[in-house]
């Protein structure tokens, strides 16, 4: 089978995402990962694949079809075997020197050290493009230099330093709620935020166009509320996500799962366990002999037609255990095993864990997706 994202001609040339804009801890406790497990995730940016290894599984599978993408997953595998946490944090750019020129001058030694054990295009395209290392990768995505322009050129319109220092302070729900709609959630607030954020905009310099392509709901309006929700309900100070979007960075008391520095030797000691994977998931797992247990799907099924959603979600079925899990977010785009046109299909095949997946989702701490899906394979 074809992949339709690919056959749609998306730009795979860049790094789209240098970071995992998804929440990791909801996806580890969704998919629930043991020592005998075989898993399979889309790369991405790396952050949710290193983490599943956090869990000592037998084996993850990384895969992608963007070699930008996985060029920066080895890069970031050899920084964590080559150095301590605090290098590490330093490389990616959480944290920096007094001096800027210090700084860049210690990530490009840093890759000076790791770059023999660097496959020789992942090394020819580094080389190419060290000026990223000096600034910090976790900062060199389409996405992130998006989320970058809303911070520097429209946020300072909006609101004032000290309004978004307060956003950030520590505060009851209650306080919360009524912060947001007297102070946040202000006329020029939604006005540029639905601008910004529409269909038109976020495909040209957000994501791709072709990502949208089955989008019948307006996205702004759809990210406004999540992220009402996600700043009341949820709480923004201890929320990684909200913090890096209107500030550019996290906040040391509040990282990634992947950044911690507590889960930072479980993830270094089997990184011998990855493996890393240049295909569609399509063609992959026509190819295996082996069976997945558990699945970190992203949120690609997003990106194709309900036939081509069918037709992948067969061949996962045919090369997955019984009782596998699969793990995904539903942005705009609504795909699961329970669509009307779908369930009476998938109804034997596949059981959606609602009761689970909507729990979990309620404390997703990014704050885009409209869905968060866990289903049990069975056979």
């Amino acid at each position: 089978m074809k992949s339709e994202v690919k056959e749609n001609k998306v730009d795979f040339s860049i790094i789209r995402y240098s970071q995992c804009w998804e929440d990791t801890e909801i996806l580890l406790e969704a998919l629930d990962i043991n020592e005998n497990d075989i898993c399979l995730g889309i790369a991405s940016a790396g952050d949710n694949i290193f983490s599943m290894l956090s869990k000592n599984p037998k084996k993850v599978i990384a895969i992608d079809l963007s070699l930008p993408q996985l060029y920066l997953l080895e890069l970031k595998r050899e920084i964590i075997r080559k150095f301590d946490y605090q290098e590490m944090i330093l490389f990616f750019g959480v944290i920096s020197r007094d001096n800027k020129k210090n700084t860049k001058k210690i990530r490009k030694e840093m890759y000076e050290e790791i770059r023999k054990n660097l496959q020789e295009k992942t090394k020819e395209y580094w080389d190419y493009n060290i000026e990223i290392i000096e600034r910090g990768v976790n900062h060199a995505g389409k996405l992130e230099k998006f989320f970058r322009i809303f911070n520097h050129k429209i946020l300072p319109f909006i609101h004032s330093k000290k309004t978004i220092n307060k956003f950030f302070e520590k505060k009851s729900l209650e306080e919360r709620k009524k912060f947001y709609d007297k102070k946040w959630e202000n006329f020029r607030w939604k006005l540029t935020f639905r601008i910004f954020f529409s269909n038109l905009v976020i495909g040209k310099l957000g994501r791709d166009k072709e990502f949208f392509k089955y989008v019948e709901k307006d996205i702004a309006t759809t990210m406004l509320s999540q992220i009402k929700y996600a700043s009341t309900e949820l709480d923004p100070h201890e929320n990684p996500y909200i913090n890096y979007f209107l500030t550019q960075n996290y906040r040391l008391d509040s990282l990634p799962y992947f950044l911690t520095e507590e889960n930072f030797g479980k993830i270094k000691s089997n990184l011998n366990k990855l493996e890393i994977v240049c295909d569609t998931l399509e063609e992959y797992l026509e190819k295996i002999d082996f069976k997945i247990d558990k699945f970190n799907l992203s949120d690609i099924f997003e990106y194709m037609s309900v036939e081509n959603y069918t037709k992948l979600i067969e061949i996962i079925y045919k090369n997955c255990s019984d009782n596998a899990l699969l793990a995904y977010w539903n942005l705009v785009v609504k795909r699961n095993s329970e669509m009307e046109e779908l369930k009476n299909q998938f109804s034997k095949r596949f059981k959606r864990l609602k009761e689970i997946d909507q729990e979990l989702h309620k404390r997703d701490k990014t704050f885009f997706y409209t869905d968060f899906v866990i289903e049990r394979v069975i056979k």
